[in-house]
Protein backbone atom coordinates (compact mmCIF):
# COMPACT_ATOMS: atom_id res chain seq x y z
CA UNK A 1 0.00 0.00 0.00
CA UNK A 2 0.95 3.55 -0.53
CA UNK A 3 2.11 4.67 2.62
CA UNK A 4 0.96 8.69 1.84
CA UNK A 5 -2.20 6.93 0.42
CA UNK A 6 -3.86 8.37 4.21
CA UNK A 7 -2.67 11.04 4.52
CA UNK A 8 -3.67 11.90 1.13
CA UNK A 9 -6.90 10.88 2.26
CA UNK A 10 -7.06 13.57 5.13
CA UNK A 11 -7.72 16.66 2.56
CA UNK A 12 -11.32 14.76 2.06
CA UNK A 13 -11.78 13.76 5.77
CA UNK A 14 -9.85 15.98 8.01
CA UNK A 15 -10.92 13.97 10.97
CA UNK A 16 -8.80 10.72 11.08
CA UNK A 17 -11.66 8.91 13.71
CA UNK A 18 -14.07 9.13 10.80
CA UNK A 19 -11.59 8.37 7.88
CA UNK A 20 -11.73 4.69 9.72
CA UNK A 21 -15.26 4.83 9.85
CA UNK A 22 -15.65 5.65 6.13
CA UNK A 23 -12.86 3.57 5.05
CA UNK A 24 -14.15 0.20 6.76
CA UNK A 25 -17.72 0.75 5.85
CA UNK A 26 -16.74 1.36 1.77
CA UNK A 27 -14.28 -1.68 2.31
CA UNK A 28 -17.44 -3.88 3.86
CA UNK A 29 -19.15 -2.68 0.51
CA UNK A 30 -16.58 -3.56 -1.80
CA UNK A 31 -15.92 -6.65 -0.42
CA UNK A 32 -19.80 -7.56 -0.74
CA UNK A 33 -19.78 -6.72 -4.45
CA UNK A 34 -19.91 -2.90 -4.77
CA UNK A 35 -18.47 -1.92 -7.67
CA UNK A 36 -15.19 0.57 -7.26
CA UNK A 37 -15.66 3.90 -8.48
CA UNK A 38 -11.99 3.96 -9.83
CA UNK A 39 -10.72 2.17 -12.87
CA UNK A 40 -8.49 0.01 -11.13
CA UNK A 41 -9.48 -2.28 -9.25
CA UNK A 42 -6.95 -4.74 -8.89
CA UNK A 43 -5.76 -3.39 -5.16
CA UNK A 44 -6.99 -5.06 -2.36
CA UNK A 45 -10.70 -3.61 -0.63
CA UNK A 46 -9.18 -1.39 1.47
CA UNK A 47 -6.71 -0.17 -0.53
CA UNK A 48 -9.27 0.83 -3.06
CA UNK A 49 -11.72 2.46 -0.40
CA UNK A 50 -8.69 4.37 0.90
CA UNK A 51 -8.13 5.50 -3.09
CA UNK A 52 -11.62 6.35 -4.10
CA UNK A 53 -11.96 8.67 -0.71
CA UNK A 54 -8.23 10.69 -1.52
CA UNK A 55 -9.61 11.03 -5.18
CA UNK A 56 -13.13 12.66 -4.04
CA UNK A 57 -15.04 10.06 -5.44
CA UNK A 58 -17.35 10.70 -2.89
CA UNK A 59 -20.23 13.58 -2.88
CA UNK A 60 -19.91 15.30 0.98
CA UNK A 61 -23.13 14.23 1.79
CA UNK A 62 -21.79 10.49 1.55
CA UNK A 63 -19.32 11.46 3.64
CA UNK A 64 -21.09 13.51 6.10
CA UNK A 65 -22.18 10.54 8.35
CA UNK A 66 -18.46 9.65 9.58
CA UNK A 67 -17.70 13.25 10.34
CA UNK A 68 -18.24 14.96 13.81
CA UNK A 69 -21.54 17.49 14.15
CA UNK A 70 -20.15 21.02 13.51
CA UNK A 71 -22.38 21.73 16.92
CA UNK A 72 -20.45 20.15 20.16
CA UNK A 73 -23.86 18.35 21.64
CA UNK A 74 -24.80 18.79 25.59
CA UNK A 75 -25.10 15.98 27.67
CA UNK A 76 -27.39 18.29 29.98
CA UNK A 77 -28.74 21.76 30.12
CA UNK A 78 -26.06 24.75 30.86
CA UNK A 79 -26.77 25.83 33.91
Amino acid sequence: MNPLLPVDCQAAMPDRFGLVLAAAARTRALREGAAPRLGDASNSATETALAEIAAGAFAPEELSPFLPPSEPRRLAKPN
